[in-house]
């Protein structure tokens, strides 16, 4: 049902220029008819994700549909600097949260306020499954608190942002104004930096791949730049490998360097 709602949205044309517009920047070298045929697929994947997150699944049910790959990278991480998620809009990224939290992370997410219905219950739903939100403004002190609790903190890292808050990296060959944050905090911590990413597999099931840690050897704000850039470069790889499951929808490369 979800698969088929996803489907409807796109033949209805809901801000279907800006996934196409997107495609086309991202892949160039395609043809029209198969950037057609991913930002369908993409639409198809959204909707199956939406009707998942409204399911009202027990913890069992979740542990089944939600595997993780490479989990000792977070029992490997040193005691007393938490860890720093860099997550993007890729496959069930909602589900990945609450896997995570249910495995036993005190996860803590720096989200944008969404003030419509289904934005407040979306945050009430990851209250109760033990999520902590925070503000993506004045919320510095909150969140180095929560790495020095030795807690998970993950931020979105393909979201357009604006020239005061963001720096430019390259994302498929084009700048793009990207959060310094998950870098900022990781190099004030000394908590390790991974990119995590769910993919769905043929069963419907999900796979939970963590790369990094990421790190740099430069210092200040040239290490803000480069490890802000290898996570880019991460959710690049990952949207080559399977743009239909990314976020089309967003317009990603909204602000334009001077």
């Amino acid at each position: 049902m979800g698969e088929w709602l996803g489907g409807l949205a796109w033949i209805l044309g809901v801000r279907r220029a800006i996934a196409l517009d997107g495609l086309k920047r991202a892949f160039p070298h395609l043809g029209e008819g198969e950037r057609r045929r991913i930002g369908r697929a993409s639409y198809r994947q959204l909707g199956r994700s939406l009707f998942e997150i409204l399911l009202p699944l027990e913890d069992a049910e979740v542990e089944d549909l939600v595997r993780f790959e490479n989990w000792d990278l977070i029992e490997r991480a040193p005691r007393g600097h938490g860890a720093v998620f860099a997550v993007a809009h890729f496959g069930n990224f909602e589900l990945l949260a609450r896997a995570a939290a249910r495995r036993g992370l005190k996860l803590t997410i720096i989200v944008r306020t969404l003030g419509d219905a289904f934005g407040r219950w979306l945050f009430r739903t990851r209250v109760r499954t033990g999520i902590r939100n925070l503000p993506d403004r004045g919320s510095g002190k909150e969140a180095l608190a929560a790495l020095r609790r030795n807690e998970v903190l993950a931020l979105a890292v393909d979201q357009n942002m604006r020239p005061s808050r963001g720096i430019f990296v390259d994302f498929f060959g084009d700048k793009a104004c990207t959060t310094p944050a998950p870098a900022v905090f990781a190099l004030r911590t000394g908590a390790p930096l991974l990119a995590v990413f769910p993919i769905r597999q043929p069963d419907g099931r999900h796979l939970v791949v963590m790369r990094g840690p990421f790190t740099s050897t430069l210092s200040g704000h040239a290490a803000v730049q480069d490890l802000t850039q290898q996570i880019t470069r991460a959710v690049e790889d990952e949207v080559r490998a399977r743009p239909d499951h990314w976020f089309w929808v967003h317009r990603r490369w909204k602000t334009r360097p001077e």
